[in-house]
């Protein structure tokens, strides 16, 4: 009862503000969680323990390596001729983040306008931002699908690479996502009025 209880509190039909002010705040973490994972370079990581200590950080768009210091653009001509179809796969992975992120900036709008609107609209407005989120979190998972098929099966990670942080941000934003919009969804029936007639 007291699952239900936290559900109904997030119902366009009671406390709807509150409900959309808490999924405010936990989709802007999830989104910043989006963002950190598109720019920072920590996607897989290949370890070459000691003595000849190395660390070779796979981001969607740049390579970078602890041997020299540097970053370098990823894939790069020398990584698409390794390997047929890598090329197009990872940056179909880049391009879906990119995409995430221009629709959890849409989200954010369209839930600040939610929440800015009267009651009678925000008894509606689940059904927007519902959508958009389960929008926001589609490109992330294909993104996030790519990167574990190319893990598993590409040639060019050799023995050593393993899933790093930007990997595990990008699974965390996209879980969040996907759990709030199912809340919601399962609070619009909980608060339904029609739904306790039925029950009694």
């Amino acid at each position: 009862m007291k699952l239900v209880s936290f559900f109904v509190s997030f119902s366009p039909f009671k406390m709807s503000l509150l409900g959309y002010v808490v999924v405010f705040f936990l989709f802007c973490c999830s989104y910043a969680l989006n963002l950190t994972a598109l720019f920072l370079p920590k996607w897989l990581t290949r370890i070459i323990p000691k003595p000849s200590y190395s660390e070779t950080n796979y981001g969607l768009f740049k390579l970078c390596s602890s041997l020299t210091g540097e970053c370098r653009p990823f894939p790069g001509p020398s990584d698409c001729t390794q390997e047929e179809g890598f090329c197009q796969l990872w940056q179909a992975a880049g391009a879906g983040m990119i995409l995430g992120a221009v629709v959890g900036t849409l989200t954010i709008v369209a839930l600040l306008g939610v929440m800015c609107s009267n009651r009678e609209k925000r008894e509606r407005g689940w059904k927007l931002v519902s959508g958009m989120l389960v929008l926001f979190a589609v490109p992330s998972i294909v993104s996030f699908s790519i990167i574990a098929y190319l893990y598993n099966t590409s040639s060019i990670f050799y023995s050593g690479t393993k899933y790093d942080q930007s990997f595990i941000m990008n699974s965390a934003s996209w879980c969040i996502s996907v759990i709030l919009a199912f809340s919601m969804l399962l609070a619009s029936f909980i608060g339904n009025p029609h739904y306790y007639e039925r029950l009694d």
